[in-house]
């Protein structure tokens, strides 16, 4: 389903749980005027970039296994990405954000919506904020050298998310965990994980485990973060 403009395409999937039931549904929008992030964050919406949301059932493993949809989206949208800008170097950033030398170019949120689970998608197709005005550099295909429209990039999409979800169903997290782990950002160099209470654990980005937790190893041993913004060394590549 494709619409000029609507305040939020995870918002438009809720509104229509009643009149539109069931598993499959995509929503994709031009504009969004209440785009959304992870906590609350605005989600700058002009056009030509994607906005997509798509309806998903989260049984039978419940709310706390759909949690790992979260990699699938991030698998599946960095595999549509490969396909439709081949040379752009994609990377996952833990835990839903997708890099193109090291700067953003998409986010995913995902909302419970009990019992199905709104898997939002935002790719910077033509439009990225410019700097100072994101948590994270940001970056977006036009800039990188690919002309990509919202149509190709969805079309795209909606296969590899079938692809993922199917996958992710049949042989559980593990094929998924694998993938993300060979294109994820990071791996082997120091990160910063600031925790919602405002502290930082610092450490070597070692694993992901198998919930989906980021693994730290630092001089006090290893540590899970099961949620935090990540912010990479110096180092890091």
């Amino acid at each position: 389903m494709l619409l000029q403009e609507t305040d939020s395409t995870n918002q438009e999937l809720r509104r229509r749980r009643d009149s539109d039931p069931g598993e499959g549904l995509a929503v994709m929008a031009a504009r969004q005027t209440s785009g959304r992030g992870r906590r609350g964050r605005e989600w700058s919406s002009p056009e030509g970039n994607l906005y997509l949301s798509l309806r998903l059932d989260s049984r039978p493993g419940g709310l706390a296994t759909a949690a790992q949809l979260s990699f699938v989206a991030a698998v599946a949208l960095s595999d549509a990405l490969r396909e439709v800008a081949p040379h752009v170097p994609i990377r996952c950033k833990w835990p839903n954000d997708l890099l193109i030398n090291g700067a953003k170019v998409s986010g995913i949120l995902l909302e419970s919506d009990d019992p199905y689970v709104i898997v939002g998608i935002g790719v910077n197709l033509a439009w990225s904020p410019p700097p100072g005005q994101a948590l994270y550099a940001a970056t977006n295909l036009r800039q990188e050298g690919a002309a990509v429209s919202p149509e190709t990039l969805a079309a795209a999409l909606c296969r590899h998310m079938a692809a993922c979800v199917g996958l992710w169903r049949d042989a559980g997290f593990a094929p998924i965990r694998a993938a993300w782990l060979e294109v994820a950002q990071g791996r082997g160099q120091t990160v910063i994980a600031r925790l919602h209470d405002g502290t930082e654990q610092q450490g070597e980005f070692v694993d992901l485990d198998a919930d989906g937790a980021l693994v730290l190893q630092s001089n006090m041993g290893r540590s899970r973060i099961m949620a935090a913004d990540v912010f990479f060394g110096p180092s890091s590549g």
